[in-house]
């Protein structure tokens, strides 16, 4: 495409931003101005004048984000859009499985493992057991969250001082044990595909000299979200001529709890005091009254870079501000308000209800159940959590991986194959004594003599039998690969088995069927990847990711997951004080301001019709309790909102 097409209808600002050729540069880019459309097109203006695809290098958080830029990308250009174009993580995952041989404090190889939460858990439970940890003194989950802590953090378990009451409980070895079973298995976690090529950078300069010469421009995608590891990347990966863009909005920091560090994009003109500013404020998604509320409520935030955002849309309805008796009628009163929406030929798939926390769903899905109103949750189950899909990637994961011992445990505990636990820690013994995997120890042909005893038993060797068969199996066809493993596995005839005594039978061979489904559009759309990247692709899928704008259904989900959607009607519920602002993220000023920039998002999802509601009564745990109405309610203007008190249970159709 010419450079006078890739530059048409942009304003002022966004083309001063996609033309910029050289040097740093921080896009200020508020809700709902046409960030993506800067990005790609700036990545297809720098293609027209005649930097190579491959020497451009955009990170995103979401594989949504990273699939929308692709496909920009590639209808500007006319050709196949940058191969390095995708999200951190999977960036990152493409570098390690090049180049993390190059790291010689490591063991694992390039064919690694990408472990989700569940399989970090089960590692940890090891861990725990290893060191006599009662589980309910130290959870997994509790393990997790301080260990993936301390990585965000880059701090090595030989450096890693835990609080008091963990160090009682010896995480600091745990987390030492955590990270021997990760190399021991070939496996990473989703902060070992950051920090790993953080530290393959530091430790070698040649490595690092290398895709400074590759990546000629450096593209990051919401920057007020990236942490201390992806801000030390950005810094690694930038090179000497320093031609980083990045793109982000202060206003819309709202991840500090996972270790998004909000200086990062505050600071920026201070790492690189050269660099060009440029404010994007014209909104094309709300209209100016959601935009003037929104406004109002943020500039009550000190620490911010100032914007105004404005729109061409019209003017629009008032926000509204509605008070109920308690948390059944709020529920209620959303179900009315959709069906009136609905009656009006408004589609579902139009509205989103937010709240705080994940817990405010059930009400809401009562009230909608009831109403038979189809909606959709996010954050929900997803398709690659339930139980049959993730037993069937373990099975795929061994056989990219022999060393992922994980895997083969659940591979193990999917169906009966007369492997018990017992049995399975003799397997593990008996290998670790032979020095190999369990899963080569078991495809070894002299299986039986390494194991011991008279055979055996023939369900080991019948299962050793099993693991030699799935070495057989293809690997050059993706769908075809997974076709067969589906095949081989036995699930399905299990499942047949099983269909008078499991209800849910049916619907797992289905979800496996859409499994083969999905790797076969998987080989269509990357006709040269394996499937050790079509796992890699699995791993790495975010709930936003799950969100299906096509499906006819109300969207519930939590503030957190609105981030980078847009929704025609948006409801927020639990305006209340203790709820939004979150009772434990009160303690400071700067987790008062994070809390008031949650409602700003939420606020800014919204393109005609935005409701706040809140309650007198709440119930929780088991009791009602009186509440207040949240302070960021009085911090709305008066002009373009309008308040409704029906706590005394008004009727419905006021609004």
């Amino acid at each position: 495409m010419p450079t006078s097409d890739i530059l048409e209808n942009l304003t002022d600002a966004q083309h001063e931003a996609v033309v910029h050729m050289d040097g740093p540069m921080l896009v200020v880019a508020g809700a709902g101005s046409g960030k993506t459309r800067v990005v790609t097109r700036r990545i297809a203006h720098l293609i027209s004048k005649g930097v190579w695809p491959s020497q451009i290098l955009a990170m995103t958080f979401t594989n949504k984000a990273a699939r929308e830029m692709k496909e920009r990308i590639g209808e500007l250009t006319g050709a196949e859009p940058p191969r390095w174009v995708g999200t951190f993580h999977s960036a990152c995952a493409k570098l390690l499985r090049r180049d993390l041989d190059k790291l010689s404090d490591d063991s694992r190889t390039g064919s690694f493992t990408i472990y989700d939460s569940g399989d970090q858990k089960s590692i940890l439970k090891l861990c725990l057991k290893e060191f006599g940890v009662d589980t309910k003194s130290l959870s997994p989950a509790q393990a997790q969250t301080a260990i993936s802590k301390a990585k965000v953090a880059m701090i090595d378990p030989d450096e890693y001082m835990p609080s008091a009451y963990f160090s009682s409980l010896r995480l600091d070895e745990v987390y030492a044990a955590y990270e021997r079973r990760l190399r021991e298995f070939n496996a990473v976690d989703f902060d070992d595909l950051l920090l790993l090529v953080v530290r393959l950078l530091e430790s070698r300069p040649d490595v690092r000299d290398m895709y400074h010469g590759r990546f000629r421009h450096l593209l990051i995608d919401e920057y007020q979200d990236t942490n201390r590891i992806q801000y030390r990347l950005m810094k690694l990966l930038g090179g000497p001529a320093h031609n980083v863009h990045v793109t982000g909005d202060p206003d819309q920091s709202i991840y500090s709890w996972r270790g998004a560090e909000y200086r990062n994009i505050m600071e920026f003109t201070e790492d690189f005091p050269d660099a060009r500013v440029v404010r994007l404020e014209q909104n094309y998604r709300s209209t100016q009254t959601i935009l003037d509320v929104a406004n109002e409520l943020i500039e009550y935030n000190f620490d911010r870079i100032s914007k105004e955002l404005f729109t061409e849309n019209p003017i629009g309805c008032p926000v509204g501000v509605i008070e109920l008796p308690n948390g059944r009628h709020e529920a209620l009163w959303v179900a009315n308000r959709v069906q009136e929406l609905y009656m009006d030929r408004k589609r579902l798939s139009d509205m989103a209800v937010f709240y705080r926390t994940n817990a405010q769903s059930r009400a809401l899905e009562d009230a909608f159940i009831d109403a038979a109103i189809p909606y959709q949750v996010l954050g929900g189950l997803r398709f690659y959590e339930r139980k049959e899909i993730k037993d069937m990637l373990a099975q795929l994961r061994i056989m990219v991986n022999p060393r992922d011992t994980i895997s083969l445990e659940r591979v193990v505990g999917s169906k009966p194959v007369g492997v018990g636990a017992k049995t399975f820690a003799k397997i593990l013994d008996r290998a670790a004594a032979n020095d190999l995997s369990p899963l080569e120890l078991l495809q070894r042909e002299d299986f039986s003599s390494l194991y011991g005893g008279r055979g055996g038993g023939k369900k080991v060797v019948g299962f050793a039998d099993w693991c030699r068969g799935l070495a057989e199996l293809p690997l050059d066809s993706v769908g075809d690969c997974v076709a067969e493993a589906v095949s081989y596995s036995g699930l399905v005839s299990l499942f047949e088995s099983q269909g008078r005594s499991d209800p849910l039978s049916e619907s797992r061979i289905d979800n496996l069927g859409a499994l083969v489904d999905r790797a076969y559009e998987f080989a269509r759309q990357r006709p040269d990847a394996d499937l050790r990247l079509f796992l890699e692709e699995m791993a790495l899928v975010a709930d936003v990711d799950a969100h299906d704008p096509e499906t006819d259904a109300v969207s519930l989900m939590t503030l957190h997951s609105s981030k980078g959607l847009e929704f025609p009607f948006v409801f927020i519920v639990g305006l209340e004080s203790g709820l939004l602002p979150h009772r434990n993220s009160c303690e400071t000023q700067e987790q008062l301001e994070e809390e008031r920039r949650l409602l700003y998002v939420g606020l800014t999802r919204a393109k005609e019709e935005a409701v706040l509601l809140h309650v007198q009564v709440r119930s929780q745990w088991g009791r009602d309790d009186y509440t207040s109405p949240s302070p960021f309610l009085a911090e709305l203007p008066e002009e373009g909102v309008e308040r409704l008190d029906l706590s005394g249970g008004g009727a419905f159709d006021d609004w």
